[in-house]
């Protein structure tokens, strides 16, 4: 790998951490003729690429990577990207190259005897101690076998060993990270898949201690950045990006609370990916679900009905806790649907027509969530007539 492309890949590298991929495909697109037999810049032109949402032309460029570097020795992402586009039998060929070497690294750091591989040395430079290192590559192992689970859940879900190759995988990501919070998570998916209900249920509960333990220790370490005399900017930037990361793995916790009946999680968690990112739609959407069904829930328990309380309409109880629930359920809508009084290129509007429909069960939106606070009122001009319009 020559100077220009350690400063190019080193550069577009950073700017897709920091979620600028754009950015990071403008820099790198114009070395594409010049560099096409460089495996280095292949591998994370074609991430760039993926970020961008270009799969096709991502496709050519990590396969030419792939046949360039065929054991892996020069990094292993293009191979768990290019798997994960492709899926079914071949993805998971392509995924295995990728594992494979992760393994060998692994085992490399163990023994000092072995001679470590282009990548590995790379990673020396980055990273400054053993544990360090092999941190990083188990994270990357478990990447690889999540996409693993995710095709044989998939695309190949109807296969005779669909259901043991999952059960394999996860045993096998959780004997490498016993406390990643996203592998007990993905074990309660595979559980919901098998009717196995106690048992996603008990995968939600560690899954979410765990969020919380990561999610703790993540802001404490942010607060202490930010005290005088703080000067370890790498480490600040890996914070936050690790802290970021954490949003859509909370966001899937949610959903499959929610599916198992366990709303208390799905709102701790909805709420606290709010933390991260407090415009994202879908946040406020399982929240305000989880309210309605544990109001529900509650209420049909207060009044012995008997009834499936899943399928009730529910605007008001005379039980005190269902009521208090439904009053958050409003709250947690309505922030959702002055989310959707923004940028309708940037909503999912089927998750838009869901936040409207709920909001319209319990009320519709609060007035006083919506009154543009004192001082501000140019920042929510015609909220009056938002509101005109969705009714009608």
């Amino acid at each position: 790998m020559t100077t220009s492309t350690v400063e190019l890949v080193g550069k577009a590298s950073a700017l897709l951490q920091s979620s600028q991929a754009e950015r990071a495909l403008e820099l790198l697109a114009p070395h594409a003729s010049d560099k096409q037999d460089d495996v280095v810049y292949l591998q994370t032109f074609g991430e760039a690429l993926l970020e961008n949402n270009q799969v096709e032309t991502a496709y050519q460029v990590l396969i030419r990577g792939c046949e360039l570097d065929p054991e892996a020795e020069h990094g292993t992402e293009k191979f768990l990207y290019l798997g994960q586009i492709i899926g079914g039998v071949d993805g998971l060929n392509y995924i295995d190259a990728g594992l494979t070497r992760l393994e060998s690294q692994l085992k490399c750091i163990e023994d000092d005897s072995i001679t470590p591989d282009a990548a590995l040395v790379e990673l020396g430079k980055i990273y400054s101690t053993k544990n360090s290192i092999a941190s990083y590559l188990i994270k990357k192992l478990n990447q690889g076998i999540f996409a693993k689970i995710e095709i044989w859940m998939t695309d190949l879900c109807m296969e005779p060993e669909a259901e043991s190759q999952c059960d394999n995988l996860i045993t096998s990501s959780l004997k490498w990270d016993p406390e990643n919070p996203e592998a007990w998570s993905l074990l309660a998916s595979i559980r919901i898949s098998q009717q196995r209900s106690a048992d996603a249920q008990e995968a939600l509960v560690k899954a979410w201690s765990l969020f919380q333990i990561k999610k703790t220790t993540l802001e404490d370490a942010a607060s202490k950045s930010q005290q005088p005399g703080h000067s370890d900017e790498s480490g600040d930037f890996d914070v936050n990006m690790e802290y970021a990361e954490l949003l859509q793995p909370l966001l899937t916790l949610a959903k499959l609370a929610i599916e198992s009946e366990l709303y208390e999680i799905a709102i701790s968690a909805s709420s606290g990916s709010q933390d991260i990112n407090e415009s994202l739609l879908e946040s406020y959407y399982y929240e305000g679900l989880a309210c309605l069904l544990q109001a529900k829930k509650l209420h049909v328990a207060a009044n012995k009905s008997g009834e499936d309380y899943r399928e009730i309409q529910l605007s008001s109880s005379t039980d005190e806790e269902a009521q208090s629930f439904l009053e958050d359920a409003r709250i947690a809508l309505t922030h959702g649907f002055k989310l959707c009084q923004g940028d309708a290129s940037e909503m999912d509007e089927e998750v838009a027509a869901q936040v409207n429909e709920l909001l319209n069960e319990v009320g519709g939106p609060l007035m006083s969530e919506l009154l543009p606070k004192r001082g501000g009122a140019e920042e929510y001009e015609g909220w009056e007539e938002d509101i005109e319009s969705d009714e009608e």
